[in-house]
């Protein structure tokens, strides 16, 4: 995914949402734990045309292994639909289409947003020039420009079918790391808000770190397998991760909706 361009935001957010982590993950810092929202055009994905990308999660940890795990990825644009599908039943990324993605820049103002359902999910305003809280100058230290940054994301893999519907899934480690063309540190303002289908705003704002505008190009290294579980461990998992992959819409028949 090459030339991302686009907003990043660090924010502290409350421990109570370590319930929406599912078993076995935790937060990585239950003291502090740390909220993470990006909205980036991909100008040069290698595997489809352009498309418009954003997601929201938390840092987790499984045992000694961190990375990010993402509540909800929004994708829209020419390769959306590639970009969507190879990585939800490709990678295990939870991936949706939305209607509209916006990301956008005058001089050292910047300013992107994501909307599905005519909802705003995320908004964030950007004034480039520091981070809200001076810690993050220690913590961003390493984007440095041309110097590959190592990451990566804690993720589900899985598959239709079985007794219960769900089988052969596993917890696995994306390893993905990034080179930074540009890094630009900024002051961040972020709103968040939940449409039927995507409740982002569970995910509350405790306090903004600090943003930035990036310029960069992010790949994939390799893929492990950290879990495998149950089939009914699987159902009870798929509870969690059930919003970010697929809308009411898929337990209708007809026009009716199953409740429980």
């Amino acid at each position: 995914m090459n030339n991302e361009e686009g907003v990043y935001v660090f924010f502290e957010t409350d421990a109570g949402v370590a319930k929406l982590l599912p078993p076995p993950l935790a937060l990585a810092s239950p003291e502090t734990p740390l909220g993470y929202i990006y909205i980036v055009n991909i100008k040069e994905p290698t595997f489809a045309p352009w498309y418009m990308e954003g997601g929201l999660g938390v840092i987790a940890r499984y045992g000694e292994q961190v990375g990010i795990y993402f509540f909800s990825l929004q994708l829209s644009g020419p390769g959306a639909l590639m970009g969507a599908f190879s990585g939800r039943e490709g990678s295990g990324l939870p991936k949706k289409l939305c209607d509209k993605i916006v990301v956008e820049r005058i001089e050292d103002s910047a300013h992107a947003f994501i909307e599905r359902h005519d909802v705003r999910l995320v908004d964030v305003e950007l004034e480039i020039g520091k981070y809200n809280d001076p810690s993050m100058d220690v913590m961003q230290a390493g984007k440095v420009p041309g110097v590959e940054e190592q990451g990566g994301c804690l993720l589900h893999k899985y598959q239709m079918g079985g007794k219960s519907g769900i089988t052969n899934m596993s917890l696995i480690y994306y390893d993905s790391p990034t080179v930074y063309h540009t890094w630009e540190p900024a002051t961040a303002g972020v709103r968040l808000a939940s449409s039927v289908d995507d409740p982002w705003a569970e995910i509350p704002v405790v306090r903004v770190l600090g943003g930035a505008y990036s310029i960069n190009s992010n790949r994939v290294t390799n893929v492990y397998e950290l879990k495998a579980y149950t089939d009914e461990e699987a159902m009870e998992v798929m509870c969690y991760l059930y919003s970010g992959r697929y809308d009411r819409c898929c337990l209708c028949k007809g026009h009716q909706h199953y409740e429980a």
